[in-house]
């Protein structure tokens, strides 16, 4: 289990999966996850590329800052960076699922010449943008309202919260441990670069001259912040999974990797990926 120390200290946990000579695919995971969230796209990725599933600083076995308010979506991005550079990777394709969306286009709008196919996963690339709708919109106030009861009681509460509403015992000791797992310092740190991370939405068109597939589900409360980002990037590949809710990569992982796998195809083949579809 490898864990790279980072230039302000903090160990960065990654796996690998393939070919350490084949192209590389970088992994970020969303809010309340860790690289685990990959399991299901991992095998299939690495049959032809050298997947790489990170622990974010804070999540899974990465450290976390002491002051999670010092936390940036800059800083975030440039753990990325130096992990690249550690590993002698040049240029790889990125793809980031939610707050990793957000790391990843954080990243790729910085360093588009290091990013050679992106995939934006039940992401935004803004907090709030005017064609947001009311289920965006309270999203983003229950991720905040979140924030607040775990600074206020910590991660067992959060995690008593959330597993309130499920009905079956397993699962929801399933979502318990889920968030208990998670440090505090890790999450509210989290919780803090998304809320202060800057508008990328102006920089799309001019920044994000790779490949881009954008996808989401159907039933996802994003679709609006989705639809944002379509529109800036006339020439993405859109995908968006018919019945589905939030987090990709867990919710209908083999579809989501099968997509993976077209595009990355399409891309290195150098054929156009712009398009639109349902996926069933």
């Amino acid at each position: 289990m490898p864990t790279l120390t980072l230039s302000d200290g903090i160990g960065l946990h990654y796996e690998a999966w393939g070919d350490p000579e084949a192209p590389p695919v970088i992994l970020l995971h969303g809010l309340t996850g860790d690289l685990r969230s990959w399991a299901e796209v991992v095998g299939p990725l690495s049959d032809t590329y050298r997947a790489i599933a990170v622990d974010l600083r804070g999540a899974g076995q990465s450290g976390a800052p002491e002051d999670p308010t010092t936390a940036t979506m800059a800083r975030y991005a440039d753990d990325i960076r130096e992990l690249l550079d550690a590993l002698g990777i040049e240029i790889c394709a990125l793809a980031g699922c939610s707050f990793g969306t957000m790391v990843a286009l954080q990243f790729a709008t910085t360093w588009p010449e290091r990013v050679a196919a992106l995939v934006a996963s039940d992401g935004s690339a803004a907090r709030d943008h005017p064609a947001y709708d009311d289920a965006m919109r309270a999203r983003e106030a229950r991720i905040d309202a979140m924030e607040a009861l775990a600074a206020r009681k910590g991660m067992a509460a959060l995690a008593q919260q959330a597993a309130a509403a499920i009905h079956d015992p397993f699962l929801a000791a399933g979502v318990r441990a889920k968030y208990t797992r998670r440090s505090l310092d890790g999450f509210l740190a989290a919780c803090h670069a998304r809320r202060t991370r800057p508008n990328l939405v102006p920089l799309l068109r001019q920044r994000l001259t790779m490949p881009v597939l954008l996808a989401w589900g159907e039933r996802d409360e994003l679709g609006s912040a989705a639809a944002v980002m379509t529109a800036e990037l006339p020439d993405a590949r859109v995908r968006i999974f018919r019945g589905a809710g939030h987090g990709l990569p867990m919710v209908c992982g083999p579809a989501f990797a099968r997509e993976l796998l077209d595009f990355f195809e399409a891309v290195e083949a150098g054929e156009p990926v712009a398009g639109q579809r349902m996926v069933e």
